[in-house]
């Protein structure tokens, strides 16, 4: 199993932010970086994701009580850093497809390779190590979502699907993903070979994705399109659609990761065209007595 090449940078985030009406949404981007982009949140408010460098390559991080922890995979061009679990586990993939656990106290990969498939990319983990993800298959145009146990793989792809990407998972091991293909529905949770249709009121039928779902199974983010030139974040719960649109960011945001406090993490492009990443903080709920 090989070792980690990790490059702590010990600085604190680059940290702005600006209460809103909905919430208070909050900047940060890794020292140096070209773009940012956070991906995955847990409990305790730990953010992985990836940057991009002025090499031109891309890198994993790990952003936790303020400092930055740079994360590749050995030998690899690009690493990318998707879900962070409460036990100290990250998931993600390497270059074109090869999916791999990380496990921050031992600083040690576990490679994930789904067999059903030709690559692998693991985009969440919940906290007794269960991963979903989905897997590509060359030569026939496809892609399934997959879910892991620990121990084997399932295939995650309802009837007629041409395209399903695993993007969250629960802690009792539920997962949601998204659909592209000949379906009645574009959203979706599965658990133990049953499939449930997410009736989410976004915009355009191939114009979005639902990224993550809160530990809880109760809240699900994402992004659609509400309008031809612009890109929203969005918050599903109680049946109520919330857009997250980051103050000042003219055409795109998109909401990655939700944790079971309601903070939701992911990322936006400034007036200049600069890729950030940011969270976004639900106020607290007023108490009435």
């Amino acid at each position: 199993m090989p070792r980690i090449a990790v490059r702590p940078l010990l600085l604190m985030m680059a940290f702005s932010s600006l209460a809103l009406a909905q919430g208070t949404y909050a900047q940060f981007d890794v020292p140096g970086s070209v773009t940012t982009e956070g991906v995955g949140i847990n409990t305790a408010g730990d953010i992985v994701g990836w940057y991009y460098d002025a090499n031109y390559n891309w890198h994993g991080f790990l952003l936790s009580g303020g400092a930055y922890t740079t994360i590749d995979y050995p030998g690899a061009t690009y690493t990318y850093l998707n879900g962070i679990n409460d036990v100290g586990q990250i998931v993600g993939f390497h270059d074109y497809g090869d999916g791999f656990t990380y496990d921050i106290q031992a600083q040690t990969f576990t490679n994930l390779n789904d067999p059903h498939g030709t690559r692998t990319y693991a985009y969440c983990i919940n906290n007794a190590g269960m991963v979903g993800g989905n897997s590509t298959y060359e030569g026939y145009g496809y892609s399934k979502g997959f879910f892991f146990n620990g121990s084997t793989y399932a295939n995650i792809a309802p009837e007629n699907s041409l395209h399903v990407n695993v993007t969250g998972i629960t802690a009792s091991g539920e997962v949601v993903g998204s659909i592209l293909g000949n379906v009645m529905y574009r959203y979706f949770k599965w658990s133990t070979g049953k499939y449930e249709p997410l009736g989410i009121p976004t915009v355009g039928a191939d114009e979005g994705a639902l990224n993550g779902v809160n530990p809880q199974g109760t809240a699900v983010v994402g992004y659609y399109k509400p309008s031809t030139q612009v890109t929203a974040g969005f918050l599903y719960q109680n049946e109520i659609l919330t857009t997250l649109e980051y103050p000042g960011a003219p055409k795109s945001t998109w909401a990655f990761g939700i944790n079971s406090a309601g903070v939701v993490v992911g990322a936006f492009t400034d007036a200049n065209n600069v890729t950030h990443g940011y969270t976004w903080t639900p106020d607290a709920p007023a108490n009435h007595k």
